[in-house]
């Protein structure tokens, strides 16, 4: 079951913001390149998002303000295929799933070079 792991991982980034303690991962391609990945600023932009604070969490990364409508569609989705007992198409998905780590290489060029 992965919903509690991820309930928990929330409920720590709920409770510790990530500008201001330490117990959070440093990203290594940033402090070995000095440039911004994809993920970079996504932990304060989640924690933001948690308090509510939309404008503060787009300016630290847009991908988790972006990410929450598709997260929900997608869960909503495959809950609908279970109920119906029909089977996932996973062919789409492995589409969609290239499309969004074509768009998050794109983000993660375009944020460093502009």
């Amino acid at each position: 079951m992965v919903a509690l792991p991820v309930l928990l991982g929330l409920a720590v980034l709920w409770h510790f913001d990530p500008a201001r303690y330490g117990l959070y991962p440093r990203c290594t391609f940033h402090e070995v390149t000095g440039w911004q990945c994809p993920g970079c600023g996504g932990l304060r932009a989640t924690h933001a998002l948690l308090h509510g604070r939309w404008g503060e969490s787009w300016r630290y990364n847009p991908i988790p303000l972006l990410a929450l409508p598709l997260l929900l569609v997608s869960a909503a989705t495959l809950g609908w295929y279970r109920l119906r007992g029909r089977e996932v198409p996973w062919n789409r998905v492995s589409v969609l799933v290239r499309i969004a780590m074509a768009a998050l290489v794109l983000f993660g060029l375009l944020r460093n070079l502009v």
